[in-house]
């Protein structure tokens, strides 16, 4: 049995049909940046995040930077991101000239809300939660330390495409709480695109202007009309109608993740040597971008030979990540990057596995996978 850990051409497979034809409508008009299929992509994903409005842009680093830059943040304040997240989040903090500060994660890898706090200070002018795996962060803490010192909230909502919060007394899409939420459509994402796209929502009509207006150069009202210094960052016109396609079956896709998720946990609770990913509040919180798990007890440091016998038995797996932010050599010593916390984060590093989900991904191929591991309990222990 081969068993891919992403296989977008099974994805195609099952749009074919539409997408071809977007494909032979959008050339024959030839309207390939802005238009139609922009627009609706974006009032569709602005009423699916119940928020009231939608930029598209062209890819989740420029949404999380035109989203900064549009915050104008106090002049070299610090913004504080998890420790435990992809290079983007603390790339676009230093590409756009503010400090990263980086705070630690909890056991369930996502940031430590005491590390957090701990981490404000008077220079603290902004936080980027990461939800990170398809799993919301702890909104509620999160937004009163926010209030409670003034701050802005940037959600990098990159892996959590539909994944809700119980936010108070009310069930909340992530990206629609903070100021501002930026989103990724790299290919493998839960809504991926055929190339690369990302998106800003808010319910600041105000801040989305301005990021609309940075994205397209710094336009304002006609193609001349320069307001400020802006960049060339625009989701075009087949990658927004692959993604509207996308969008109208994603709470069905996610669905497949979660049973994916379930039929995982189920026949893996007994591994003693296995942490399985905590459970989530509720259901909808968590729409499992990846299935990640952590090797423990007789299994920690042996990823290496686990992953060498899944993949002789033709199950591909991955590592998110191989290496902490605060581990990096590129940020170690960084004049703009400060390292507040980062223990858990680095500790797990070494011991996080993430396996194959995705509806790409058979109920028995699961049972296959967990009886690889039943195999190796045998040969490792």
């Amino acid at each position: 049995m081969q068993i891919k850990f992403l296989d977008l051409y099974a994805e195609y497979n099952i749009l074919k049909p539409q997408i071809d034809l977007l494909l032979s409508e959008i050339l024959h008009s030839s309207v390939f940046v802005g238009g139609k299929y922009v627009q609706k992509f974006e009032e569709n994903f602005s009423r699916f995040n119940r928020t009231k409005g939608c930029v598209g842009v062209g890819n989740g680093t420029d949404a999380l930077e035109i989203a900064i830059k549009a915050l104008n943040l106090p002049v070299a304040s610090e913004i504080i991101v998890p420790a435990n997240t992809f290079f983007a989040s603390v790339e676009s903090i230093l590409n756009s000239g503010y400090k990263a500060v980086l705070v630690d994660c909890t056991e369930d890898y996502l940031i430590d809300i005491k590390a957090l706090e701990n981490a404000i200070s008077p220079k603290t002018s902004a936080i980027m939660p990461v939800h990170l795996y398809g799993r919301a962060c702890d909104m509620n803490s999160i937004m009163d330390l926010a209030k409670k010192h003034s701050l802005k909230v940037i959600e990098d909502c990159s892996q959590a495409h539909g994944a809700k919060i119980l936010w108070k007394d009310e069930i909340k899409n992530v990206g629609s709480i903070g100021n501002v939420g930026c989103f990724s459509f790299y290919p493998g994402k839960n809504i991926g695109a055929y190339g690369d796209g990302g998106a800003i929502i808010s319910n600041d009509l105000e801040l989305l202007k301005i990021c609309r207006s940075i994205s397209n150069h710094g336009i304002t009202n006609n193609k001349y009309d320069h307001a400020l210094i802006g960049r060339n960052s625009r989701l075009d016109s087949l990658q927004a109608g692959i993604l509207d396609i996308k969008l109208k079956r994603l709470q069905d896709s996610n669905a497949a993740r979660q049973k994916c998720a379930e039929t995982y946990s189920q026949n893996l609770s007994t591994f003693e040597n296995i942490f399985l990913p905590p459970k989530s509040c509720f259901k909808e919180n968590n729409v499992w971008h990846l299935y990640v798990i952590r090797l423990v007890k007789k299994w920690k440091g042996k990823r290496k030979i686990i992953m060498e016998y899944l993949e002789k038995n033709g199950i591909a797996c991955g590592i998110h990540y191989p290496q902490d932010l605060g581990s990096l050599e590129v940020l170690l010593g960084h004049p703009e990057c400060k390292i507040a916390s980062n223990k858990n984060a680095k500790k797990y590093a070494s011991d996080i596995l993430s396996l194959p989900i995705g509806e790409h991904i058979k109920q028995e191929q699961i049972l296959y996978i967990c009886e690889k591991f039943y195999e190796l309990e045998k040969i490792i222990n």
